[in-house]
């Protein structure tokens, strides 16, 4: 049986406002190939918007096989928005297209962030990474092209309203000009365009004005390190798969008695349900599927 070598686990970034998520994983590139002599595969696990800030994960190795797994969980955001006008990329960084003196009062926001929760269709901003025709949509924005998207399925589990105005102390009558809100969903979402589709609902416009994502699946904000201390010891701030993969998946240390043919691809007796990560002696073998009684690999993290 081949053995497990090089760099494998991931980065937990807290990602600066400014930087592309391609910027990081150049930076993480570099540090890696400095420390280890080597170049390692790297790629982040869902991007951030360059204005965003907080949490981007990166895998390395054999942990980039795993990017929709984990692009695919839940993930949370605090936002900040301004009422009053709308810009053509829906942030702060973009040009504002149209103005209005409606501004919501805090009950009707409420209201309105509620009609959000659960499964809803959400049309994605013009300046985003979605693809049209093969062309990534804000490259053909940029270059003044129409672009033409379709609204997506997305999930919102829960919204709450943390500011009003600059303060955590607000009267259900009270205008609303600015606020500060967090929201857990799942992928896919966008929150530029849910602080416009919040604003429209409440018959007003609204721009996002700043973003910070605190976790994403397992891996939180305050376990995040910052770009140049992994810059000057990337090593020190690996995550090894295992650690990184507690409680999303049950563990299976596959017996010596099982090795061969489930190294080989073929299933296998188990009593587990669901999918596993399964090891030998302790190392991350795979990810396998379990189902009537039999698991077999699906996601190879040995060769």
């Amino acid at each position: 049986m081949p053995g497990s070598s090089g760099i494998n686990g991931f980065f937990c970034i807290n990602k600066p406002a400014g930087w592309t998520s391609a910027d990081v994983v150049a930076v993480l590139r570099g540090a890696l190939c400095k420390a280890t002599g080597e170049k390692v595969k790297v790629g982040h696990m869902g991007t951030l918007d360059p204005m965003a800030s907080g949490v981007l994960v990166v895998a390395a190795g054999k942990a980039t096989r795993l990017f929709n797994i984990l692009t695919d969980k839940k993930k949370g955001y605090v936002c900040s928005m301004k009422f009053g006008a709308e810009t053509d990329t829906l942030d702060a960084e973009g040009t504002e297209v149209a103005q209005t003196g409606a501004l919501p009062r805090v009950d009707e926001l409420i209201s309105a962030m509620r009609g959000f929760i659960g499964d809803i269709y959400q049309l994605p901003p013009a300046f985003s990474a979605k693809s049209v025709n093969g062309v990534k949509a804000y490259k053909l924005a940029r270059a003044g092209r129409e672009v033409t998207l379709k609204e997506a399925l997305v999930h919102i589990y829960a919204i709450k309203l943390l500011k009003v105005n600059g303060s955590e102390k607000f009267l259900p009558q009270d205008e609303a000009r600015e606020i500060d809100f967090c929201v857990d969903c799942g992928s896919g979402t966008y929150i530029r365009s849910l602080c416009r589709d919040i604003a429209r609902k409440c018959n007003s416009l609204g721009t996002m004005t700043a973003l910070e994502r605190i976790y994403s699946g397992n891996f939180r904000l305050e376990h995040a390190a910052d770009i140049d201390s992994v810059r000057a010891n990337a090593l020190d701030f690996l995550i090894p798969l295992k650690k990184a993969l507690e409680g999303m998946f049950p563990v299976v240390e596959l017996g010596r008695d099982l090795r061969k043919k489930f190294t080989n691809g073929v299933a296998v007796p188990t009593q587990a349900e669901g999918d596993v990560l399964v090891t030998i002696e302790g190392k991350e073998y795979a990810l396998a599927r379990c189902a009537e009684g039999k698991m077999k690999a699906y996601i190879n993290l040995w060769v």
